[in-house]
């Protein structure tokens, strides 16, 4: 029970310190896993290692490759100008064609990547007349759909560790509840905050100055993403209404990304498993065969420290699980008595403290968690999965989180404070409203 307490100690010490300082917390996991396994588990270096998560590894490094190539050839930029272009003088289609736009590119691997929707999402606002924490919200919601495709991040992690775990997640219904519970969220956005207007033009935004706002510190670690999304905006914006031609390789990057997400969806409907990262990581190389041009680049833009990130967690959860750390703490959540309750409280607890920390390193750690509570009281494992794993990523828009975070610092002056606190109050609902819907709707019904 001493190694227990002792891992699962060090483990909250690595959370805290990786939210506060400036550390990678998958390279500080990694590390800790191996010092732990020897000294504390008394097991080989081989042993601790034989964790690391190779085949989910492969789903990212394919995924992200494919995208990477996408961005660093302007694919993904055309696909963002011209679905701008189609909402043309309509004004109330502006936050939902921004929805469906977050939600493509965030299904293509990365959610982060949507995130550059944000501060074109606000200078729309700006010209025409919309609220900027509906359009804003519609961003960030649009992202949040996204990543639980099953060829984007949150999907693969919360599949490939379920399957890790002994259950079965769907990976297209998971998509499309989590599309649809978004959907609904995004309609109480505009009910809740869409009642305020101003003329068109009323305020300009951070994104078209290029600014940082106040309480957004420049040695965040979220300064870089803010800028640079700000600055990619101003970009985006100003060939919104330019009439670009698709290159060869444009044309063959879309094509490419059409076979990957047909083939994913293809095969899980004729009940074929596809092997996705190898699937993908093909993809890519044959693209970067033909059109060698950028290889060097794509490579870089290739999501290294998300992988490096579930690597050092989901190894450290290992070394976890086989000291019997992980059982205990089930057993410790399940003497509440009532299963149902358990599930509940735990899925409060991950929108809690995602809103803070990284949504990626709790979805790996907190779905091994839940697994026994399953066995124990006879729940739908499915269910109580993806409803963590949901519950945990709600949240995300809250001003603590890289979304929320970038949304506040493309604010205008004079909207920055009731952005801030608009978010603040949707974000922190979501700790409660998330997990009363999810268990309502994927575990009662399985009971």
């Amino acid at each position: 029970m001493t190694a227990q307490i002792i891992a699962i100690s060090i483990f909250v010490v690595l959370f805290i310190v990786g939210t506060i300082r400036r550390i990678h917390l998958g390279a500080a996991a990694l590390a800790a896993a191996v010092c732990v396994g020897l000294f504390v588990a008394s097991e080989t270096v081989a042993d601790v290692l034989g964790g690391f998560p190779v085949s989910l590894m492969l789903l990212l490094l394919g995924v992200t490759y494919l995208i990477s190539i996408a961005k660093t050839n302007g694919t993904l930029d055309l696909v963002v100008t011209r679905a701008v272009a189609l909402a043309g003088s309509r004004t109330w289609l502006i936050p939902w064609v921004l929805f469906a736009i977050s939600t493509l590119i965030a299904s293509l691997g990365n959610p982060l990547a949507a995130m550059v929707t944000i501060p074109i999402a606000l200078v729309l606002a700006g010209k025409n007349g919309l609220d900027p924490v509906v359009t804003g919200l519609a961003a960030i919601n649009g992202s949040l759909a996204g990543c639980f495709a099953p060829t984007s991040l949150y999907g693969i992690l919360t599949v490939q560790i379920a399957k890790d775990s002994g259950a079965s997640i769907n990976p297209i219904l998971q998509f499309v509840y989590t599309l649809a519970v978004v959907i609904v969220l995004q309609f109480a956005v505009q009910f809740v905050f869409g009642r305020r207007r101003r003329g068109a033009g009323a305020a300009s935004t951070g994104a078209q100055r290029i600014t940082i706002g106040a309480g957004v510190a420049k040695d965040n670690a979220e300064y870089d993403d803010i800028v640079g999304s700000q600055t990619e905006a101003v970009r985006l914006m100003q060939r919104a209404e330019e009439r670009v031609r698709l290159s060869a390789e444009q044309w063959w990057t879309a094509i490419a990304l059409l076979v990957l997400i047909v083939g994913v969806i293809g095969t899980s409907l004729i009940g074929i498993e596809l092997d996705l990262g190898t699937f993908a990581l093909a993809l890519a190389v044959i693209l970067n065969l033909v059109f060698p041009a950028r290889v060097a680049e794509a490579i870089k833009g290739i999501d290294w420290p998300t992988i490096l990130l579930v690597g050092g967690i989901v190894t450290y959860v290992g070394v976890l699980q086989r000291l019997g750390a992980v059982d205990s703490i089930a057993d410790w959540i399940a003497g509440i008595g009532v299963p149902l309750l358990a599930v509940f409280a735990i899925c409060v607890f991950g929108g809690l403290v995602s809103a803070f920390a990284s949504t990626t390193a709790l979805i790996a750690v907190l779905i091994p968690l839940a697994v026994p509570l399953v066995e124990l009281g006879g729940l739908p494992a499915g269910g109580v999965i993806m409803a963590l794993a949901i519950s945990s990523t709600l949240v995300d828009s809250s001003p603590f989180s890289t979304s929320g975070a970038i949304m506040v610092a493309s604010s205008s002056d004079a909207d920055r404070p009731r952005v801030t606190k608009a978010l603040l109050r949707w974000g922190m609902s979501m700790v409660v409203v998330g997990p009363v819907i999810t268990v309502l709707t994927l575990v009662v019904p399985g009971m």
